[in-house]
């Protein structure tokens, strides 16, 4: 199979066309600068390098998410260069027979240095490396053999000091998602020399590639890029791309409504919202990542602990450049503990809401696997998504079963024998704390727990610079309660015999969870009474409330309140 040569410029007596790589990418501008010193700056500053002696580097090391654009800009700026480009990947590389894999790779380095030698610059760009050269730990000889192939094709690409009769040479340029998994030999100056991370752009550079993909887009006046690009948190730029084209089939979609070509319209904000809904971040596709549709308003009462968390989730997203000038370090993390049923999960989602974070979530059981190590791989598969999808928060739901004491001979994991359980429970808890230790360096990550049971949390996790901060959520009291009833009454029809402030009063101790199941519940006994009722009244709350007995004891609230308490002194 020949070796694939995209993107070469055509010589003609013609004026020349100068190509700009950003009018193909953008919102890349470290990438992009890193190329142009590998590939331009030997040009433009020969002389210069031939007297400081310098040394040009040989390679450059692509690393980050898929869709993040590194193929992309590899082309782009070949084009730029008007560099020969010679490209591999594993496809075109893996033969059959041996031997074969390695004179393909000959092959490209030989006719890429008889390209440089005719002044021209030359460009080996190799996609997904990971899948040509492994760690040679493995035991399969194909991939072994090629790695010393390339290490020796490497080694012999003439990286001499700047010359002004003739500047250009060979660069390798290779792209990975999976930086890690790259045999190391290969990623020592002299061969990759440099490393540059291709991370999901930040909101000014996902405006920038908005721009770029909806140029050709009739826009409506209404359409404000700048707000579509702040709603695409943890996008990259393919799902960008994919945004715009959603976008203008909804703004077809619409116009093919109206019965003819002359109603054709512009893409309006209410087509990039409808994309929006269709396209999410692919970065944390596989995982239980998302925006939830949940309000402050939607929770009744709790409004201290609201308080708290809007300080510790909104303020640093929202306000980051206060935290900056009052050199405050935002939380990493947040626990919220109280009885079963009184929003704890329900606050989570609100936060992540309020502040259009990723919410992604964990529970224990996903954690435990018969398999192991599989859990450890979740949990830091988990915080590097968070990371790359930033601003985001991760919940753990039913914390105590993911870190529950070390010592005390419970882990809840599949292999039954007590002291195994303790042991992946314990390697668990080392790997989470290892990494809320690891967003010291990283922004926009925010770690939240619920627990029902905080007195069974390890110590080591309840201290500052872990859970900076511990909320109690206890059971509504009257005023709440009056507040979960409004709320959760607010699409039903009551009767003028309803008095929402007495159903309050007859409903002490309830959570959060059994006031709204009181409200479904007297729905239900009007329907009961007749399919084509369209009034709840006040029989039908009464009957309910019988039927409603709350799970809580005042002993059993004041347990909870204990450990607030004891905190607190």
């Amino acid at each position: 199979m020949e070796v694939e040569q995209p993107n070469q410029e055509q010589d003609g007596d013609a004026a020349e066309v100068v190509f700009a790589a950003e009018s193909v990418v953008a919102g890349m501008e470290v990438p992009l600068q890193a190329l142009r010193e590998l590939l331009l700056w030997p040009v433009l500053y020969a002389e210069e390098a031939r007297t400081l002696g310098l040394r040009w580097p040989k390679g450059l090391l692509l690393y980050g998410p898929p869709g993040t654009g590194k193929t992309s800009l590899v082309h782009a700026m070949a084009r730029e260069c008007k560099a020969h480009f010679t490209s591999l990947s594993g496809a075109s590389v893996h033969r059959a027979y041996a031997g074969e894999s390695e004179r393909i790779l000959r092959e490209a380095f030989a006719n890429a240095a008889s390209e440089a030698a005719t002044g021209r610059p030359a460009i080996i760009f190799i996609d997904e490396v990971d899948t040509i050269c492994p760690p040679r730990d493995s035991r399969r000889q194909q991939e072994t053999r090629l790695v010393a192939q390339l290490l020796t094709l490497m080694d012999g690409i003439v990286s001499s000091r700047g010359s002004s009769s003739n500047p250009s040479r060979v660069v390798v340029v290779a792209a990975t998602n999976r930086v890690n998994a790259i045999d190391p030999a290969l990623r020592r100056p002299g061969r990759f020399d440099r490393e540059i991370a291709v991370a999901p752009p930040s909101i000014q550079g996902r405006y920038e590639i908005l721009c770029l993909h909806s140029r050709k887009l009739p826009l409506d006046k209404s359409v404000d890029l700048h707000a579509v690009a702040a709603m695409c948190n943890g996008y990259v730029g393919a799902d960008i791309q994919a945004l715009c084209r959603e976008a203008a089939m909804s703004a077809l979609q619409n116009s093919l409504q109206c019965k003819g070509e002359e109603h054709l319209k512009s893409v309006g904000m209410e087509d990039w919202q409808e994309a929006h809904r269709k396209v999410g971040p692919s970065i944390v596709r596989g995982a239980a990542a998302e925006i939830p549709q949940v309000s402050w308003e939607d929770i009744g009462g709790l409004h201290e602990v609201k308080k708290r968390l809007q300080q510790a989730v909104e303020w640093p997203i929202k306000h980051a450049d206060a935290f900056t000038r009052l050199g405050l370090r935002p939380s990493r993390g947040v626990l919220l503990h109280g009885p079963p049923g009184c929003c704890k999960t329900t606050l989570a989602k609100a936060a992540a809401h309020a502040a259009q974070a990723t919410l992604l979530s964990l529970s224990g059981a996903e954690l435990y696997s018969m398999y192991v190590g599989e859990g450890e791989a979740l949990l830091r598969d988990t915080f590097r998504r968070a990371r790359l999808s930033a601003p985001s928060i991760i919940f753990f739901d039913e914390a105590d079963a993911i870190a529950a004491r070390r010592g005390v001979g419970e882990g809840g994991g599949a292999r039954g024998s007590s002291e195994n359980d303790t042991s992946v429970g314990e390697k668990l808890l080392s790997t989470l704390l290892t990494e809320i230790d690891g967003l010291e360096l990283a922004q926009g990550v925010l770690v939240l727990a619920a627990t029902n049971r905080p007195q069974a949390i390890d110590a080591a996790l309840m201290r500052p610079g872990r859970f900076d901060s511990v909320l109690y959520v206890p059971p509504p009291d009257f005023e709440s309660r009056l507040e979960v009833l409004h709320v959760h009454t607010r699409h039903m029809q009551l009767s003028d015999d309803v008095d929402l402030e007495e159903v309050a009063e007859n409903t002490e101790c309830f959570t959060g969870a059994e006031l709204a199941g009181l409200c479904r519940e007297a729905a239900i006994a009007a329907l009961r009474e007749s399919l084509e009722a369209d009034t709840v009244c006040k029989r039908h709350f009464s009957s309910a409330r019988n039927g409603i007995q709350p799970t809580l004891t005042p002993l059993q609230i004041a347990g909870y309140a204990n450990f607030r308490t004891k905190r607190l002194t």
